[in-house]
């Protein structure tokens, strides 16, 4: 076990050595030659889980969530980098790799203070809240998972496996807010309540807000923003999907495609949003129950496509046999 956490620790130390090393040219020579050496350690750092024997699922997709993290935060502050003063500008590049709080890859908003600390005793409250959903989540998916009717039915299955991945995401993502607010970070949660959206484009909004923020900046409005909304909405998905499937495919040794079909299908649906969210504002109650009923509908039937990977990943989380499988 420890030489397995080993390969581990190796892959995100590469994958750092490889961000800490990567602005250095582009600071030294300037210029397109530079920064196009640069743009090349991208590449190098997404295909560091590959440094963990592929027997390791869970530990190759530790590595690629941090090689991840690490590649928004690289396109962010390359992209930005003329903005900043040459001065400070690799020492806030540094700081800014630093992978607290969590998730956290839009420059400048990562530093971003509380104006003035917070009680601590509702954050710790909140803090351990988070940490007891997240062991009620995985007591009750194993618990679960022993019932035969469960075993059966794939349905059933996913459905038990969605509702105890809510828990433990939200009650995951309350945790570290307020972890990062105990620190003096002035933060949100990650995911902020996914489950009560009326529309798929504000699930999306609602989830992983964070990597949100970044794809809003980095896709949506450099190609367009609201003067191509269409356009501009389909990459962030297209994007999206791309760098999900590519990272599933390094931790899993598997090209599926289903990732990528996951959140391209989401797009349409999320242009299509604006006659949900009118249906939930003139429907009264009823239209608000319809709204949300679909909206969960379709991303809980969907989400058969992204949790084949998580699936691979974790496979205690489903113990009967998916048409997918």
């Amino acid at each position: 076990m420890t030489k397995d956490v080993g390969w581990l620790f190796l892959a995100i130390l590469v994958a750092y050595g490889f961000a800490m090393v990567a602005p250095l040219p582009r600071y030294r020579l300037r210029g397109r030659v530079g920064a196009f050496i640069g743009w090349c350690f991208v590449p190098l750092i997404l295909v560091c889980p590959l440094l963990i024997p592929s027997a390791n699922l869970g530990l190759r997709a530790a590595s690629a969530f941090a090689s991840g993290d690490i590649t928004f935060k690289m396109i962010e502050y390359f992209c930005h980098w003329d903005k900043v003063d040459r001065r400070i500008v690799l020492r806030e590049y540094y700081r800014f790799l630093i992978p607290f709080p969590i998730l956290s890859a839009v420059y400048p908003d990562h530093k971003r203070r509380l104006l003035r600390p917070e009680c601590p005793w509702p954050l710790v409250l909140r803090l351990f809240g988070g940490i007891v959903g997240c062991a009620i989540a995985l007591l009750a998916v194993r618990a679960l998972s022993g019932i035969a009717l469960v075993r059966s039915c794939f349905a059933l299955n996913h459905a038990v496996m969605l509702l105890t991945f809510v828990l433990a995401i939200e009650s995951l993502s309350r945790a570290l807010c307020a972890l990062e607010r105990l620190a003096g970070f002035d933060t949100t949660p990650i995911i902020r309540n996914a489950y009560l959206s009326r529309t798929v484009s504000e699930f999306w909004r609602r989830y992983n807000g964070r990597i949100h923020d970044w794809l809003y900046r980095n896709v949506f409005q450099a190609t367009g923003g609201r003067r191509t909304p269409v356009r501009s909405l389909l990459l962030v998905f297209l994007i999206s999907g791309l760098f999900h499937e590519a990272m599933f495919a390094l931790a899993t040794s598997r090209l599926t495609g289903y990732q990528f079909a996951f959140f391209t299908i989401q797009g349409p649906a999320a242009l299509a949003s604006g006659r949900l969210e009118r249906l939930a504002k003139r429907g009264g109650i009823a239209g608000q129950i319809m709204a949300h009923g679909a909206t969960i509908l379709f991303v809980a039937v969907t989400s058969v496509l992204f949790f084949d990977g998580v699936g691979k990943v974790f496979p205690f989380l489903y113990v009967s046999q998916s048409p997918l499988w």
